[in-house]
């Protein structure tokens, strides 16, 4: 899910939310502010509620946050790419460009999130305690330990065995210590998420029947979003596997290559105006890939500068430098996507043979889903 707007870098990842977060803080603040305090707290004016309902929501919210960068450190620390959060109406998704390489990996990885959702439900509970010793204003009291009550409720919910909660990642990482198969660990994972997601749309539907609308609706879209959730991830076991044995030789496109040793207007003269590409691999004298540069990054040198300034001066990094026999899905998990005219460039002894864009993984991951489909539509009709 892409972030609607940023919310800077903490610990160096970069964190964003979707609009739905501001949803949850709305529903969070009205439920605290109406409901939750009024009832444990008395006395107070409803502009004071409203105060401390938004200031738990903002809390709680920064809860979400501490469960998700939790996750983050720990993946960085283990070698693992993350490339930033976001978090949206029902909780948060920490995005990462690689796989974690063994089950221990994926379990210290994912048990960080729910464990520092405990730590801080604990926090607030001693918080309350500590209040309530002090002879703080019950208010206070009362939001502390309704943050403590459901950051241990978030903690122990997202440790139930099903994909895709937290607790589906350590059955994942368990199933797949036991067998050393990551397809089965996945499947086996995905089956108990659609389960337990079956399982709460069906008792939503029915605390909704018996007149718990609310209660009811929420369960039931929990349920529904944890069957489809399930579903899609299983549903990419075939998928992966696939791309797991192309290798990216079979997907690269050709290239017209820039010459690092050419200057910008012999660039431009020469092959920018006649080639039809807008990102051009950077090559040396031997034909070794050294960056790529776009002609948006020539359009801004002083065209004075163009005779004295060399195409490899313009140049940037690749997404990525790999051999031509590396399996796509590698490729997939390695990079940090392919936007804003990233290139993979593709090598063979060293030398360029060919690219792989942002078109060309698309284009092989459309071609690998319509055999998939037309495959299942086979299956069924035998």
């Amino acid at each position: 899910m892409k972030p609607s707007f940023r919310l800077g870098r903490w610990a160096g990842i970069p964190v964003g939310a979707h609009w739905s977060v501001l949803g949850t803080i709305a529903v969070i603040g009205w439920a605290t502010a109406q409901l939750v305090l009024p009832s444990a707290a008395r006395g107070y004016s409803s502009t004071v509620y409203w105060g401390a309902g938004l200031a738990v929501a903002v809390l709680f919210f920064l809860s979400l946050l501490a469960h998700e960068l939790a996750h983050a450190v720990v993946a960085r620390r283990r070698g693992v790419r993350v490339t930033g959060i976001t978090l949206w109406l029902l909780g948060g998704a920490t995005a990462v460009d690689d796989q974690a390489p063994s089950p221990g990996t994926e379990l210290r990885i994912t048990l960080a999130g729910p464990l520092t959702s405990l730590a801080a439900g604990g926090v607030f509970l001693l918080g309350g305690f500590w209040a309530a010793a002090a002879g703080w204003p019950m208010l206070v009291i009362a939001a502390l330990a309704w943050l403590g009550g459901v950051n241990v409720i978030l903690g122990l919910f997202n440790l139930l065995p099903a994909a895709p909660l937290d607790g589906g990642r350590v059955l994942h990482a368990v199933v797949w210590r036991v067998t050393g198969d990551k397809d089965r660990a996945t499947a086996v994972a995905c089956r108990a998420g659609s389960l337990l997601g079956m399982a709460m749309l069906a008792f939503g539907l029915f605390e909704t029947w018996r007149g718990a609308f609310v209660d009811g609706l929420w369960l039931a879209a929990i349920g529904w979003y944890l069957m489809t959730a399930a579903g899609a991830e299983r549903a990419g076991v075939p998928l992966r596997r696939e791309l797991a044995a192309v290798p990216v030789r079979d997907v690269m496109s050709t290239a017209t290559a820039a010459p690092g040793w050419l200057t910008v207007d012999a660039f431009v003269e020469r092959i920018g105006q006649q080639a039809g590409q807008r990102v051009f691999p950077v090559v040396d004298f031997t034909g070794r890939p050294t960056g790529v540069v776009t002609l948006a990054s020539l359009a801004r040198i002083p065209r004075s500068a163009w005779p004295s300034t060399r195409v490899t001066d313009a140049q940037r990094p690749a997404a990525a430098v790999v051999p031509a026999d590396t399996p796509v899905l590698t490729l997939l998990t390695s990079t940090g996507g392919l936007r804003n005219g990233r290139l993979v460039l593709v090598t063979e002894h060293d030398h360029l043979v060919g690219v792989v864009a942002a078109a060309d993984i698309a284009r092989t991951l459309e071609l690998a889903a319509l055999r998939h489909a037309s495959s299942a539509a086979g299956d069924r009709r035998r």
